[in-house]
């Protein structure tokens, strides 16, 4: 039988169309490379494609693309039977096809055994005949086993002394094997073809110069589409000092693969490629065809940056002057284009045009890609009507009906991605993961692109690069992602692009990362990047910038302005807290806060805006009012006010508390820190006290979250010494009580807190007492710890936590305020060195600062150089307390401290060393650390640090 595959016809109806000509090699009968050279099935009634899909109809063509784009062109050699497989294959002939195996066929057999008979007397024929079975295997589908018989067409070359044609065909075969997206094969070859063009040169062959040429592409090539780290300079470089007439003709592929792979990493490089793109575009133009789309994916390379050639594209597929395949893709690059620039209307109707011509071309699984397209564009531009999941459901029906895609991989990239991850391979998993992007952007698929930027970006983060992790968050739109990001990464500055001019989900990244990085600027940049987000905001509130349909740019921007604004000019700030901070929908007293200590003239304003908001009845202002900072702005003599502006704030905020009446408790808690004797605290104090005394018993049926026995406390520090002895008791009772929660044990202590101070001696001895059976943890163990205590299981449908079982933290703060004696404040000392070694958070928080508030001659026994090692940053600050307290005994504690990580911890430094130099002379170490620290990376070390030298 005589029988051999037809070669589809192009999209443009061409008989030779994706046919790359190329010198024939040695040795091979009918063998020549190509790219992307389609294999299909002619002929009448139902058939068989190569990808398995069953089709209908008279005189059907499908085209398919081969993984190593190699096909047959010739009958077998004269005296040998066919080696070509039937055209009419059905599901039994398939299955016994498979279990046999593909080389012990009738056809093959023979064939295989005879080429291995002839390789060691006559390798030339050898080539030949393998050179052919792998042919035939190519033709259906058994591309692993063609695999391994062009390596033994390679080796039989070898043997018969044509080393420069072996490299030729490896070469061909790694530039396929690239493309096809089998990146293993595609490095084996680059390692092969680099030997033998040693081994070639070493010969002295004629065409020496050319293998090593073609070792040296690539080389660059394999160096450059496979780097981990996404640099294209190797290939860029060698491609752009070389010529098309020095090149193998597979030259123009891989200026497609170089520009596309910029495209996808790097968006804004790709114009630089234009001397290279258009060389390409001339030379597959001369050829004629194009039925692998190669001329057509440059020309879209071009259209990305040329809108002309953008233009005129759009319009052939339009007017349906290309097929259904080159219009698919047309349309469907068209819709991405549009949606990354939101114009999401225009996006959908370009995307359904794509998903119309997908099906015609018989494109199912690229059709549902882009359905999934058009799902993400409601999503994130609108409208979020009620049949949001259309898109979706339609996607899972038209995936059931083929498998036919636009680009055929050997391996999908996604799966193995996925894949490498799990078996902890992260350099496969990159690798995996950049051609995932690079296929998702080539086929306008935008849902997939998104979610490949996403998992590039988690493995550069898990992997060390988190300046390249920072960029594809940006890219991807993970606000939440990059801000995580920017914290874990300390005082390295990450890579922000620019803010407007991209879409809004990259707006809102960068913003998001801007205000976890906002510490790192420098003030120059802090204040021109705050004016950008101002015009920012007011663009956004005006309409004039696209968001999405919740608005989350616009709250993302204005928390981000709120968290620059006191690092930005007097104006800004002022205009920050005029027009802006009022539309935040937290934190505005932080804001208004940081902007009353950098700009004092703006103090007066600042607490003004937060006692109107708490005039409106703002619920956030009263407890903002409450805490401690803005009691010191209200009472302070170190206040930015002045003396006649804190007793007008303080009688205004009289005259709201006494009127608020649906938010009296916390206004009562804020007047109580500012005027503690006004009658309206008095009365909250009184309610706080029957409120504490008659607390019901725990019912083991009914728990109540969330008590508020701590600030009842702090307002019973208004009462008489009776009402307090009586109030500490019964908290003391309400700690020991194990019936009830962990939460309101600790609330108890922490309450006991605020009284001991203002209880006569005796009461402390005996409150000191009953607190060591806590410090020492004799007392932990609450009425529903394992419910509600602790790390929840992470298979919990509910996964909430009220915080640790241990009360041993609360405790021990509680007998240092209670210790009187040396004795007891020494027992203190070592409870507290021994809780530093709990896993307890909390309680290491709790005993460092128990160290750094330790009696002067106490804490002269701690040394502050063991405490500067511990990995908890509130253990270190408290080093830094104790180490400035004590200057003279610890200067290389204290330049230890200068170079701490955690900028928290050296802000601390700047800031006990200003409350030392008030008190008097120090020691001289402490201005040259300070000298130092003016000069830090952080901008709130280096305030701190200009304020302490200050002074």
């Amino acid at each position: 039988m005589n029988s051999k595959w037809s070669r589809s016809r192009g999209e443009d109806g061409g008989r030779d169309a994706g046919k790359i000509a190329s010198a024939p090699v040695p040795g091979d009968r009918g063998i020549s490379a190509g790219a992307d050279v389609g294999v299909g099935v002619t002929g009448d009634g139902n058939q068989l494609t190569v990808d398995g899909d069953v089709v209908s109809g008279d005189k059907h063509e499908t085209r398919t693309t081969t993984e190593y784009h190699y096909y047959a062109s010739a009958p077998a050699a004269a005296g040998t039977s066919s080696t070509a497989l039937p055209n009419h294959v059905d599901r039994q002939q398939q299955a016994e096809l498979i279990l046999v195996g593909p080389l012990n066929t009738e056809m093959l057999a023979p064939l295989l055994r005879q080429a291995d008979t002839l390789l060691p007397t006559d390798p030339e024929q050898a080539a030949r005949l393998y050179g052919q079975i792998a042919s035939n295997l190519h033709g259906t589908g058994f591309h692993g086993h063609a695999a391994v018989m062009q390596r033994k067409q390679m080796a039989a070359l070898q043997a018969a002394g044509h080393i420069a044609a072996a490299v030729e065909m490896a070469g061909n075969l790694a530039v396929a094997s690239l493309r096809a997206g089998d990146y293993d094969q595609a490095r084996s070859l680059t390692s092969d073809i680099a030997r033998l063009a040693h081994k070639s040169t070493e010969a002295g062959e004629p065409r020496a110069d050319r293998a090593e040429r073609i070792a040296k592409l690539l080389q660059a090539t394999a160096d450059s589409l496979l780097h981990p780290l996404g640099e294209l300079d190797s290939l860029r470089e060698v491609l752009s000092a070389s010529s098309a007439a020095r090149d193998p003709q597979y030259r123009p592929v891989l200026i497609l693969l170089l520009a596309e792979q910029a495209l996808a990493f790097d968006p804004n490089s790709v114009r630089e490629l234009d001397g290279l793109v258009s060389e390409a575009i001339d030379a597959f133009a001369e050829r004629g065809n194009d039925a692998d789309h190669t001329l057509l994916r440059l020309r879209l390379i071009r259209a990305h940056y040329d809108p002309s050639e953008r233009r005129a594209l759009h319009q052939r597929a339009r007017r349906h002057h290309v097929t259904d395949r080159p219009a698919a893709m047309i349309f469907a690059r068209e819709g991405r284009r549009l949606a990354e620039e939101g114009e999401a209307d225009a996006a959908v109707e370009a995307y359904r045009d794509a998903v119309n011509a997908g099906i015609r071309a018989d494109l199912p699984q690229d059709a549902a890609d882009w359905l999934y397209s058009i799902r993400s564009i409601n999503v994130s531009y609108g409208p979020l009507a009620g049949d949001i999941d259309d898109e979706h459901r339609l996607a899972q029906a038209l995936r059931a009906t083929g498998t036919g895609r636009l680009l055929v991989r050997s391996r999908q990239p996604r799966e193995q991605a996925l894949s490498a991850l799990v078996r902890h391979k992260p350099r496969e998993a990159i690798t995996a993961a950049q051609r995932w992007l690079v296929d998702t952007v080539v086929t306008g698929d935008w849902t997939g692109e998104l979610e490949a930027l996403r998992f590039l970006a988690d493995l550069y983060r898990d992997n060390t690069e988190a300046g390249l992790a920072a960029i594809y968050y940006q890219r991807a739109g993970e606000a939440e992602a990059a801000k995580k990001l920017a914290v874990a990464s300390g005082d390295t500055l990450l890579p922000l692009g620019p803010l407007q001019g991209v879409p809004w989900r990259v707006s809102r990244a960068r913003a998001a990362q801007l205000e976890a990085q906002a510490d790192l600027l420098d003030d120059e940049a802090a204040i021109d990047l705050l004016g950008e987000l101002i015009d920012m905001a007011q663009r956004l509130l005006s309409g004039d910038l696209a968001e999405s349909p919740r608005r989350h740019l616009l709250h993302q921007v204005l928390s981000s302005v709120c968290t620059l604004a006191p690092q930005g000019t007097a104006e800004q700030a002022s205009q920050v807290l005029t027009d802006l901070v009022d539309l935040k929908r937290t934190g505005r007293g932080a804001t208004r806060f940081a902007i009353a200590y950098r700009h004092p003239s703006l103090a007066l304003p600042a607490v003004t805006k937060l006692l109107d908001e708490a005039e409106q009845g703002s619920y956030d202002a009263w407890e903002a009012l409450g805490e401690s900072r803005w009691v010191q702005i209200l009472t302070a003599p170190s206040s930015p006010l002045t003396a006649a502006e804190r007793t007008a704030c303080r009688t205004r905020l009289a005259n709201l508390a006494t009127l608020a009446e649906d938010n009296k408790y916390p206004a009562a808690l804020a007047l109580s820190q500012v005027v503690a004797d006004h009658r309206t605290v008095r009365a909250a104090a009184l309610e706080a006290l029957d409120r504490i005394q008659s607390r019901p018993a725990p019912d083991p049926h009914n728990t109540t979250i969330g008590d508020q026995l701590a600030n009842d406390a702090l307002l019973v520090c208004q009462l008489d010494e009776s009402s307090r002895r009586r109030c500490a008791y019964r908290l003391m009772e309400i700690a020991l009580d194990r019936r009830e929660i962990a939460d309101a044990r600790r609330s108890a202590l922490n309450g006991l807190r605020n009284l001991i101070t203002d209880l006569p001696r005796a009461d402390r001895t005996a409150i000191y007492h009953q607190a060591e059976p806590f410090v020492l943890g004799e007392q932990d163990g609450s009425h529903l710890d394992s419910e509600m205590t602790g790390t929840p299981h992470p298979l919990s449908w509910a996964r909430i936590s009220f915080g640790t079982a241990s009360l041993r933290g609360p405790a021990l703060e509680l007998a240092h305020l209670a210790a009187e004696l040396d004795d007891e404040h020494h027992w203190v000392r070592e409870n507290a060195i021994a809780l530093l070694r709990t896993d307890v958070p909390s309680d290491v928080g709790d005993a460092a600062r128990v160290l750094a508030y330790l009696p002067p001659q106490i804490a002269l026994s701690v040394d502050p150089a063991l405490l500067v090692t511990h990995r908890n940053r509130t253990v270190r600050q408290a080093g830094a307390f104790l180490a400035v307290s004590h200057a003279g005994q610890h200067p290389r504690t204290i330049r230890r401290l200068a170079e701490d990580n955690d900028h928290t911890v050296r802000r601390t430094l700047a800031e006990v060393a200003e409350l030392r130099m008030r008190e008097g002379p120090i020691d001289p170490v402490v201005p040259e650390v300070l000298e130092r620290l003016a000069e830090d990376v952080r901008a709130s070390v280096r305030h701190a640090a200009v304020a302490a030298r200050a002074s």
